[in-house]
């Protein structure tokens, strides 16, 4: 291979790899956009709500926290930058951003583009996906919450 033919396929791979680490970046900035935090608190809340009557000699926030530990916030939000990084490519991250800096224009601003529609239609599709992955996520965890929550239980009723 020739020193030409070396430099091209560098250039290309390095073109790539950027393209990947801009894709996972520009994911990163949206999920940080989208109040993941507060929407996390209400999905401990309801979590820990359904546990509470089988668990009533345990403290609310030993529930929550038991939840907290089993289910991190990290974890959740890793979980939506490799989604959104998998599914859409870096212009259709750059202008979903740009909708989520501007939420009273959001839909005008997507639908508007090129290939509006179908942007707007595989967003929806992530967002189902990502909540049944974090009811699943949830639904795994299960007994390992029960299990944590009886023996806090079994250490309140001493």
């Amino acid at each position: 291979m020739n020193n030409v033919s070396k430099w091209t396929l560098t250039a290309i791979c390095a073109a790539l790899l950027a393209g990947c680490g801009s894709s996972q970046d520009k994911a990163e900035e949206l999920v940080e956009m989208m109040n993941v935090d507060g929407n996390y608190v209400l999905i401990v809340q309801a979590a820990a709500a359904g546990y509470a009557p089988k668990f009533r000699d345990v403290k609310p926030e030993q529930i929550k926290r038991v939840v907290k530990d089993n289910i991190p916030l990290k974890f959740l939000k890793q979980t939506m930058v490799d989604v959104y990084a998998d599914t859409f490519d870096s212009d259709e991250l750059d202008l979903m951003i740009k909708a989520n800096k501007n939420p009273m224009n959001a839909m005008s601003i997507i639908m508007g583009s090129k290939d509006g529609q179908e942007l707007a239609m595989k967003s929806v599709k992530v967002q189902t996906d990502l909540q049944m992955d974090i009811a699943k996520a949830m639904q795994d965890k299960d007994e390992d919450i029960l299990e944590e929550l009886k023996d806090l239980q079994e250490e309140a009723r001493g």
